[in-house]
């Protein structure tokens, strides 16, 4: 599975063994030094697993990385390239399915987005909540687990569009 990875920096060790320990290893980008307009969007072709953790609001097309620096902007995904058959988008931060990145995935061609409600909450050097819910999206995916069962039982998180 070609995953790509993209976090704010202070979530960096959560978020690689998150996915580590569901299996997948990639190396990650994160924010800083990436920002809204140096993240390469053209990289979102080239995965079939696409996993942001970086804060959100409600309505918004910026999602941040520390320090609140814009991290990547909805119309940089809305204009990229197609996403590969099958790829499948994984939005862990704060109120991801309360923004456009959603429905601007699905439009790049994303087979299923996964995304949270509410606010989400990790730990900086151990899998908390948010961590826990994603690797275990993770571990269902790669586990072969119909789309429409992923997120059974994980209350913060969704299954968009």
């Amino acid at each position: 599975m070609r995953a790509l990875l993209y976090c704010y920096k202070s979530g960096l060790i959560n978020n690689v063994l998150g996915l580590a320990l569901a299996g997948v290893v990639t190396r990650p980008f994160t924010s800083p030094p990436l920002d809204a307009e140096s993240f390469p969007y053209a990289r979102l072709a080239n995965a079939d697993l696409i996993y942001i953790a970086l804060h959100g609001m409600p309505g918004k097309g910026v999602l941040w990385g520390d320090e609140m620096l814009p991290a990547l902007d909805v119309h940089g995904v809305s204009g990229g390239p197609d996403m590969r058959p099958g790829a499948v988008v994984i939005l862990e931060g704060c109120y991801g399915a309360k923004t456009p990145f959603p429905q601007a995935f699905k439009e790049r061609g994303a087979a299923a987005v996964f995304a949270s409600r509410d606010e989400t909450f990790d730990k900086r050097f151990t899998l908390g909540k948010a961590g826990t819910a994603g690797n275990l999206m993770v571990r269902r995916l790669r586990a072969g687990m119909a789309i429409e069962r992923v997120v059974d039982g994980i209350d913060t998180f969704e299954l968009v569009g």
